[in-house]
């Protein structure tokens, strides 16, 4: 028996259906006969469930769990759920896989590649989040219950295997950084496991490789002194530099495997990764929000999973945050993307020295009869500068109803929210950019007046 199943917990049904209360919270408990008539079962199949004779079916389970009103895995033991799968995970629910699949508007197939294999559709930046709501859990759970099916430990050992064998042919190689070979039978073979081109592979591990590559040469440069300079004391201090490196590039290569599963299971389309940029470059992160017209056009944030990004309506100004999650997303993955989207933005990392060189800061204000904090992303600042060669004011709308003034005053960015109403004779959100529209006030005059005529 499935082990989602096998973990059924007797005890609590018998102890929901005896301690069961009604809506207004008053006692309300079941016969076994009233339970069984109500799920289409006999009073005996009932007693069977509970002296854990029988085990009800993923249906039946949720027939229970109705109409003792919990949730289908409130009737599953917690003893065992660490180690389920993403099966287990969905026969504890109380969910048959064409159910589920039905549920999440996809095809069997391809909720049968996440079940058995632990493979995200490439073109769902949101599939996963939409799983474990459908199974009633946290992405982490999810997480773990894929991390837990066969076919990934397999998998996850296999890749570390090849990403060794990759290490070890193509790092010490002479002459100009050029990556894997494009033909190598190492990245065929990860582009069959990960269900993904080999050119994207490709690209992903030249630029993990050649991060491995400059650790090597460093861990040389300190074995050449450790070997041969004639004063004692730096050889010793190289010795320790060369251990200390030896350390890093292990740890470093021991991690790609699980980081390369863990980017194509949650990886995001480019429009959506530079909106994930735009909230991490903004401090402080996570008490911060960013209105929703600076971070790109509507359908980056629409395809922005829940578990990375919070998103927040105040008035009809649409704002965004993100998650501790979302935070070490773009930490974790942020030389990943760099490797797919060479051409896009690259979060900037702030440490004591960069945040005190950096040009502009975000600039921070609070919509009118509210006390969340604002924040507009650098990258808007410098935009307006480049574009518009002043140091403003610049207007840009950011719900039909709020208008946001940007200046520079001393080279420290100022922001002014004023409640104004967008000009009429133009749908929101507007097509032209509201960078672009306040950097070029007449780009915004010029779509809106053509929008009129039309």
């Amino acid at each position: 028996m499935a082990r989602g199943l096998a973990d059924f917990d007797p005890q609590a049904l018998f102890a929901y259906r005896t301690h069961r209360t009604g809506a207004d919270g008053t006692p309300a408990p079941l016969s076994a006969q009233k339970l069984g008539d109500l799920v289409g079962a006999s009073k005996a199949q009932i007693l069977a469930y509970e002296n854990g004779h029988r085990t009800p079916d993923p249906a039946r389970i949720r027939e229970l769990a109705d109409h003792l009103g919990i949730r289908p895995i409130d009737l599953m033991s917690s003893q065992n759920w660490r180690s389920w799968d993403v099966a287990d995970r969905r026969r504890a629910g109380g969910l048959t896989a064409k159910e589920l699949s039905d549920q999440l508007g996809i095809s069997p197939k391809s909720y049968r590649r996440l079940e058995q294999q632990g493979i995200v559709p490439a073109r769902s930046p949101r599939f996963l989040d939409d799983v474990a709501e459908a199974l009633g859990i946290w992405p982490a759970e999810l997480d773990r219950a894929i991390n837990n099916i066969a076919a990934v430990k397999a998998r996850r050992r296999e890749t570390a295997s090849i990403i060794n064998g990759l290490a070890d042919t193509y790092i010490h190689l002479p002459g100009q950084w050029k990556g894997p070979n494009a033909d190598d039978p190492g990245l065929a073979r990860l582009s069959v496991l990960y269900g993904r081109p080999v050119a994207r592979i490709r690209r992903i591990l030249t630029k993990a490789l050649g991060e491995l590559r400059l650790i090597s040469a460093r861990r040389e440069r300190e074995q050449i002194i450790a070997d041969f300079d004639p004063d004692p004391g730096r050889q010793l201090k190289a010795v320790h530099a060369t251990e200390r490196w030896t350390e890093v590039y292990s740890s470093e290569l021991a991690r790609i495997p699980a980081r390369l599963e863990g980017f194509h299971r949650s990886a995001q389309p480019s429009n959506a990764w530079q909106a994930l940029v735009a909230l991490y470059e903004i401090e402080p992160r996570l008490t911060s929000w960013v209105p929703g017209p600076l971070l790109g056009h509507p359908e980056a944030l629409e395809q922005l999973p829940p578990s990375l990004v919070v998103q927040h309506v105040i008035g009809d100004l649409h704002a965004a945050q993100l998650t501790q999650a979302g935070i070490r997303h773009v930490a974790n993955y942020r030389d990943f993307y760099a490797a797919l989207y060479p051409g896009l933005r690259r979060p900037r990392l702030r440490t004591a020295r960069s945040a005190a060189s950096a040009p502009l800061t975000s600039a921070m204000f609070s919509p009118p009869g509210s006390q969340a904090r604002f924040a507009v992303p650098p990258h808007v600042l410098e935009r307006l500068v480049l574009r518009s060669g002043g140091t403003g004011p610049w207007d840009l709308w950011i719900s039909p109803s709020l208008r946001l003034s940007i200046s520079l005053v001393s080279g420290r960015p100022t922001a002014t929210v004023h409640e104004d109403m967008y000009p009429d004779g133009k749908p929101w959100p507007p097509d032209v950019d509201p960078v672009a529209a306040a950097a070029q006030p007449a780009l915004l005059k010029e779509d809106m007046d053509t929008s009129a005529g039309a």
